[in-house]
């Protein structure tokens, strides 16, 4: 193995964080470089961004909170622009690039202007990459094949979701000889990825972590009796909030519990009819959006995490929940899957499903204080393992091989 400091790495990537971006956007690839930075790798950010027509801005403006709710995340209603900054002490080059529709692969086009500027980038700050790494797959399988034919380098993509390389069509085979190695965001994108032989490569687990001071490997969660649920994260379709609602009125039957709901989203409404309908609006409390330091407080209040969301790629808040001792309720096969050992150190639930979620929540309060302390213990120790500084030295370890 080469030592970081004679390696230098180029990382692509769809989403970075920035001053002008929205925060709702994911910031998993800055944890993963910025540790990077820290430890005295040179690295060198490119973050291509698409910029659609005028006609769909003014769409996605109107439609902000439909189209979020359908796709799952937090849409641009604004371009944005050209420009290099430095985050971190990580030096990051944002380049525009032309697309018409929001699924669809960019034109040949625009990547030879992805390549073309890319190398420009590369040139003016004298840095000739190693190592590249691309992070999701539109547009930069395109240009990291091109200029793995240009730096003859080592080559890397991670992948957030079940995105296969026939995407690409023609180009296919081209992309797929392109990467060195794959590295998988989850156990369930692993398994739905390697269905087919001729994408099975070398690999490894691209697993996110959280800041150190979170975790406290000797912390002790105390439980009297198993009543107080919490969720964090945005109120959508597809992270299923009312369905929790669904299941405590079944487990508990009319019996005392507190359901706290962090976050906003369009499903709220649907939330307090539901808590109306069931009658129970008295055990269920939204707090909107909160600051990092009271989210923590709440974790810290609840005896429960649950989030039974689907296309979720791997989800921190889970994470989070385990180093404060919840027991947390993820989704079965999405992006926690491989990290929670059912039973042992949390449990897994089919996405949506709330008659199963009763069912576990049922188990759980009937389970022994011992039992619930054991698998308390045991989820703090695997968010022990899982820090922001391990998870990225694990990553930095597989793509320095």
């Amino acid at each position: 193995m080469i030592s970081n400091g004679e390696k230098k790495v180029l990382v692509l990537t769809s989403i970075y964080p920035a001053d002008d971006v929205r925060k709702e956007w994911t910031p998993v690839v800055h944890y993963f470089v910025r540790e990077w930075v820290k430890s005295g790798v040179e690295v060198r950010v490119v973050n291509y961004v698409s910029r659609f027509p005028k006609l769909a801005y003014w769409a996605a403006r109107l439609f902000k909170e439909i189209i979020s709710s359908k796709e799952g995340f937090a849409i641009g209603v604004s371009p944005l622009k050209e420009r290099e900054y430095v985050l971190d002490g990580v030096n990051v080059a944002r380049f525009p690039l032309r697309k018409f529709r929001p699924h669809g692969c960019f034109s040949e086009r625009e990547i030879s202007k992805a390549v073309k500027k890319t190398k420009a980038y590369c040139l003016d700050n004298g840095f000739r990459p190693d190592v590249i790494v691309s992070h999701w797959s539109n547009p930069q399988l395109a240009v990291m094949a091109e200029l793995k034919a240009y730096y003859g380098c080592r080559t890397v993509y991670v992948a957030h979701d079940d995105f296969h390389f026939e995407f690409f069509g023609k180009n296919e085979d081209t992309y797929l000889q392109a990467v060195d190695k794959i590295g998988f965001r989850s156990a369930g994108i692993k398994r739905n990825f390697e269905t087919e032989p001729r994408y099975i490569k070398p690999s490894f687990m691209c697993y996110s972590g959280i800041p150190s001071e979170y975790v406290d490997a000797g912390r002790k969660k105390s439980f009297r009796e198993i009543s107080r649920f919490v969720f964090v994260g945005n109120l959508i379709g597809r992270k299923y909030p009312s369905e929790i609602i669904e299941a405590l009125a079944t487990s508990f039957k009319g019996g005392s519990f507190s359901m706290v709901y962090i976050g906003a989203g369009n499903e709220s409404e649907k939330v307090r009819d539901t808590a109306v309908r069931l009658n129970v609006e008295g055990c269920v409390h939204l707090l909107g959006r909160q600051k990092r330091e009271r989210v923590i407080r709440c974790l810290d209040e609840s005896d429960v995490f649950v989030m039974i969301s689907r296309d979720e790629t791997f989800g921190l808040v889970y994470l989070e929940a385990m180093s404060r001792g919840c027991i947390v309720i993820a989704s079965r096969n999405e992006g926690f899957d491989g990290i929670i050992r059912d039973g042992e150190n949390g449990f897994l639930c089919e996405a949506g499903n709330s008659h199963e979620l009763a069912a576990i929540i049922t188990r759980i309060r009937k389970m022994p204080l011992e039992t619930i302390q054991r698998i308390s213990d045991a989820a703090i120790r695997t968010a022990s393992w899982l820090t922001d500084e391990k998870a990225a030295a694990c990553y930095l370890s597989e793509i320095m091989e």
